[in-house]
């Protein structure tokens, strides 16, 4: 809870959690560090009893509003102080560094801040500090308060941590000294715009505290509170009331009902219970709040008005839509004015409830100047590029619908562009993957009421705006990736020293996103980050070099299409409930299509609800696949997928009537969908009418029409018949048999083949062997695990099986366990591939992202590289799997592309020329992913 306003803010830099994880670890060398815990020395006795009385009297004059005179003599105070010999003398040291921390209280305490760094930065070079005494951990870090509370946040980090590598030194990294500095920084990355860096080292300080000082300590509680604040100005309310409710029982007990840290902690749960949209709870915490506050309001009286502000607030927001008495809504309005007596939260949710009942009244300029004035607010009180501005400047877009409508296409825009760009950052340093969706989830509400003002007001001039926002957001790459990709195929084959560490910069970019938004933040994230760091500098160096420049403004994807050539971005909008960890969070879901073409603007489709578009009893058939042998009665009668193309396809059709060929971008659950087994007008398949091809990403088409046929002399590395060990997965005898009639086909056109076969097949001689090959295919057991039951990560859910597999064992980065998880292979460099096959069962599935779409193995093969990947939807029986994958290899060796030797073999599958493969759970569970 914030009972005052908090300074004005701007925008702050990055503040990378592996630079904080690395630094807070760091210790001093001083000679102090080696005692622990031990005390603060001792200040000096008699000949420091002239420079004590002249800093008091220094110190009375600047409290007595005469702050220039009170300067001098404090100065006058410190030369002496400085003039005594402290060399070798800790105690004396100590001294002088406590004059200065006093010296600069004392200016900051009447708002002379620049006064007072002057003396912090006399501090720092003076004789005394010279000596390392504990007080300048103290003055370090009152130095990186003051730079933070003006907004320098970038000069503050360094200042906060060196002062707890100080603290840590004096008196351990899980002291209270330690533990209070390192708040005092999280608590100033959450006020100047770094939210998920901040809430990283909230949930580091309350742990560590937990564990240092125990769950009956009040610094434990204090962490915990400020934690709870942090989470609840992100978005996670439900996560926040946890910790409110544990520091509420422990400081009543320990306080007493009756006392302002109860207060204050019980104030928070009644935001939280609001929040959640809980009234009742949220009423009987803010009486709570109100009856302590008639105790304690011989000290301070403005605190029964508060609880009684949030009270009538309450009771306003439960009322919903209802029209509210010309008198309430005037009460509303007072609140927001009086920025004296009442919290800004409390400020900014006034002001936004009595726009929106201005607005519906018709007064749409009243409305309007009481957004802005909430955004005000919350730029001094945040920034600009905060969720709770984020939210006001939502609703500022939202309400201009109604009256000018290019104006809120310029508004959606402005903050589509804005929060991207404070996404990746904040994703980027997001260590918890809840915190990571809760900061995600303001971008869902944004491009939710993007997309609905898209197809409905502002049809007309939204829909391209829109189009490019998804383009954006569906890969969290944006323009800098597209960039990359652009350039990175302008070069291959003319300068491969830049493309490569184009790719490299790509690769590690993706695979950093991944890390960093899963919030799997450990020795390996850190490495992956830095070593990303690494990639961009070398890359920066080697432009700078050749005089070459990233294009500023990349190519649309659909400007690479051919006239009879249509792209399909499906892109699922998403609005949450309050609480994002109910069993049923999400309040609506909207799926749209985005259809690009060379010569047209982009078209948005609203095609509804998805969770009824793929129904139920499509999910459930999908399942069966996963589970069990389809058979071709039960895929030929169901109809389940033939009506998808009515849901995925018919609503599109004014905008293909001329289009040969479809590029689907599928996204969430549509990553599950068979489109080979959708139906087609005539009462044929779809593909028979279309050319489909399956990308991972829009911008995917700008590298998959280079080396998109077979080279015919291009290395091939196979892999099948593996011995797992004993116990293990079952043999997969066909596989051997598969890999063998391969090869056969390779070395009659003189391609180079490697065969990797037995006991040999493990990841060290994997990786060693796919970099030097065009082709890979590996022949194996595939797995995939969906990550709710057990809470592991995706990545680390699916996989393939290699030697010495054996039992199954704990996912963890192991060359030598046998099992090859998404996870490890993202780590790969793939870039050379032109196809990886992984003949094995589900090895396209995964869980759908807030990120990227799908979390599985096809995400993990997209950021290592691999230009196209050939993968299955469910478990294929051992023997039609081998025939189909030969039948492949022969069209490929005919001189057909990738994607038009696949759509041949799924017909000849059809017509029963590939033995064991004429059934459909075979020949559709086949599906390739470019890009």
């Amino acid at each position: 809870m914030r009972f005052a306003g908090l300074a004005a803010r701007i925008i702050a830099a990055s503040i990378g959690l592996a630079a904080l994880g690395a630094t807070l670890a760091v210790t001093t060398g001083i000679a102090a560090a080696q005692d622990a815990r031990a005390k603060r020395p001792a200040q000096g006795s008699a000949t420091t009893q002239a420079v004590t009385a002249q800093l008091k009297a220094a110190i009375a004059l600047t409290r007595g509003s005469k702050a220039e005179a009170g300067y001098a003599q404090l100065v006058a105070a410190l030369d002496a102080a400085d003039r005594l010999d402290v060399t070798g003398k800790p105690e004396d040291a100590q001294f002088v560094m406590g004059c200065y921390y006093q010296a600069t209280s004392a200016l900051r305490a009447v708002k002379r801040d620049e006064l007072a760094e002057k003396l912090f930065v006399r501090a720092m070079q003076s004789k005394a500090a010279a000596q390392s005494p504990p007080a300048n951990a103290d003055v370090l870090l009152e130095y990186a308060i003051l730079t933070s509370d003006h907004a320098r946040i970038q000069e503050a980090v360094p200042l906060y941590l060196k002062a707890i590598a100080l603290f840590n030194g004096y008196w351990g990294e899980g002291s209270e000294e330690s533990l209070i500095a390192n708040d005092k920084l999280a608590v100033a990355l959450s006020a100047n715009g770094s939210p998920a860096s901040a809430t990283n080292l909230g949930r580091r300080n309350f742990e560590l505290a937990q564990k240092a000082l125990g769950n009956d300590h009040r610094t434990t509680w204090k962490l915990a509170n400020n934690y709870a604040d942090m989470l609840r100005e992100i978005g996670a309310p439900a996560k926040a009331l946890e910790l409110d409710l544990f520091a509420i029982e422990k400081r009543a007990k320990h306080y007493g009902e009756n006392h302002l840290n109860t207060l204050v902690t019980v104030n928070n749960a009644g935001q939280d219970f609001l929040n959640l949209g809980r009234f009742d709870e949220a009423r009987r915490y803010f009486r709570r709040h109100r009856a302590i506050a008639a105790v304690l309001a011989p000290n301070d009286p403005s605190f029964a008005g508060q609880a009684d502000a949030w009270l009538f607030y309450t009771d306003m927001l439960a009322a919903g839509d209802t029209a509210m008495p010309a008198a309430n809504l005037e009460r509303l309005e007072a609140i927001v004015a009086n920025e004296e007596n009442f919290a800004d939260f409390l400020r900014i949710k006034a002001a936004v409830l009595a726009a929106g009942q201005r607005e519906q009244r018709g007064e749409r300029d009243k409305g309007l100047r009481l957004r802005e004035t909430a955004l005000k607010i919350s730029t001094r009180a945040f920034t600009a590029q905060h969720p709770v501005s984020f939210e006001i400047e939502l609703g500022i877009a939202e309400a201009l619908i109604a009256t000018d409508a290019r104006l809120a296409v310029q508004k959606f825009a402005a903050l589509d562009r804005a929060m991207f760009d404070w996404m990746k950052r904040e994703i980027g340093t997001a260590g918890d993957r809840a915190v990571a969706e809760a900061i995600r989830a303001h971008a869902d509400h944004l491009l939710f009421a993007f997309g609905r003002f898209a197809t409905g007001a502002g049809t007309s001039v939204a829909q391209p705006a829109f189009a490019a926002a998804v383009l954006r957001w569906k890969s969290l790459g944006g323009a800098d990736a597209t960039a990359l990709r652009q350039l990175e195929t302008e070069l291959a084959g003319k300068d491969e020293e830049t493309a490569r560490l184009l790719r490299t910069a790509l690769r590690l970019n993706g695979e950093k996103q991944e890390l960093f938004s899963s919030g799997n933040i450990d020795d390996w994230a850190r490495a992956v980050w830095r070593r990303q760091d690494e990639a961009e500098k070398a890359l920066d160096q080697r432009l700078a070099a050749i005089g070459v420049t990233l294009p500023r403004q990349p190519v649309r994807p659909a400007q690479l299409l051919a006239p009879r050539e249509a792209v399909v971005n499906y892109f699922i909008t998403r609005q949450w409930k309050a609480d994002r960890q109910s069993e049923a969070p999400l309040a609506a879901t909207v799926l749209y299509a985005i259809i690009g073409t060379a010569q047209a603007e982009p078209r948005v489709v609203n095609l509804g609800d998805p969770g009824r578009m793929v129904d139920v009893g499509v999910r459930t058939e999908i399942a069966r696949l996963r589970s069990t042998r389809a058979t071709v009665p039960d895929l030929a009668t169901s109809g389940r997928f033939q009506n998808l193309e009515a849901r995925l396809i018919a609503p599109l059709e004014p905008l293909l009537a001329d289009k040969t060929t479809l590029y689907i971008v599928p996204d969430g659950f549509l990553f599950a969908v068979p489109f080979a087994l959708l139906s087609g007008r005539d009462g044929g398949l779809l593909e028979d009418r279309f050319t489909i091809r399956m990308l991972t990403s829009p911008d995917a088409l700008i590298v998959i029409h280079a080396r998109e046929t077979l080279e015919q002399r291009g290395a091939i590395l196979l892999a099948g018949g593996i011995d797992y060990g004993v116990p293990g997965p079952m043999p997969l005898p066909a596989t051997k048999t598969e890999i063998e009639a391969i090869a056969r086909l390779a070395r009659a056109r003189g391609a180079a083949v490697e065969m990797l076969t037995g006991g040999g097949v493990g990841e060290t001689v994997l990786r060693k062997a796919i970099g030097k090959v065009r082709i890979a295919h590996l022949a194996t057991h595939g797995f995939y695990h969906d990550s709710t039951p057990s809470g592991l990560d995706t990545l680390w859910q699916s996989g393939i099986v290699l030697s010495g597999a054996g039992d199954l064992r704990l996912p963890v980065p192991d060359e030598g366990d046998g099992y090859l998880y998404a996870f490890e292979l993202m780590d790969w460099d793939l870039s050379g591939l032109d196809l990886l096959v992984l003949s094995a069962c589900e090895t396209g599935r995964g869980d759908e992202s807030f990120v990227s779409g799908l979390r599985g193995l096809p995400t993990a093969l997209g950021i290592a590289g691999a230009r196209r990947s050939l993968l299955t939807l469910w478990p294929v029986a051992d023997e039609g799997t081998a025939n189909f994958a030969v039948r492949f290899y022969e069209h490929l060796a005919s001189g057909l592309t990738y994607s038009d030797a696949l759509r041949q073999t799924r017909r000849d599958a059809r017509d029963g020329k590939v033995t064991g493969a004429a059934d459909p759970a075979v020949w559709a569970a086949f599906v390739l992913f470019e890009g």
